[in-house]
């Protein structure tokens, strides 16, 4: 995925939890996108060497463990406890997104098998316009628009209202 996961995240929130406090719903959008972080990682010291999933950051353990430390520290430290929660909650969305077409291993560390929704297949020189030029990509622009306009209309609302 390369354009959706913020606003596919923002859709999966706002549907779920569409009261959420500002915190928690930073934090799943910060979560959504921190995944990628090891892009740099991938350019700046692997030298591209290994496909960036492969990544600690591309473990859906990690995320899930941000969300469940959450969970368990929310009684006592309320604020720390709401952002790690709603982190991984937005981290975990990432992984299933990532999961349509790409490569998670969801059973790691007892296994590195991925199995992804779509394989795209190499079309064209380069891997990048393979994926632009595939019907996902086509659905991650529905998606990008859909929250779009649900965030318009939501922030017109809140300005009738005040």
């Amino acid at each position: 995925m390369f354009i959706g996961h913020l606003p596919g995240a923002y859709l999966i929130f706002r549907a779920t939890a569409p009261n959420l406090g500002k915190l928690a719903f930073a934090a799943a959008m910060i979560g959504a996108v921190a995944p990628d972080i090891d892009i740099l990682w991938f350019y700046l010291v692997d030298d591209r060497g290994h496909h960036h999933h492969s990544y600690l950051t591309h473990r859906p353990v990690i995320w899930a463990g941000f969300l469940l430390t959450g969970l368990l520290i929310r009684r006592w430290l309320p604020q720390t406890g709401t952002f790690l929660t709603f982190f991984g909650a937005g981290g975990l969305v990432h992984m299933l997104l990532d999961s349509i077409a790409g490569e998670v291993a969801w059973l790691w560390p007892l296994s590195d098998a991925t199995h992804p929704l779509v394989s795209v297949q190499a079309t064209h020189a380069h891997w990048i316009l393979s994926f632009l030029n595939h019907w996902t990509f086509k659905v991650e622009i529905v998606i990008t628009v859909t929250a779009l306009l649900v965030w318009y209309f939501t922030w017109r609302r809140s300005k009738k209202d005040v």
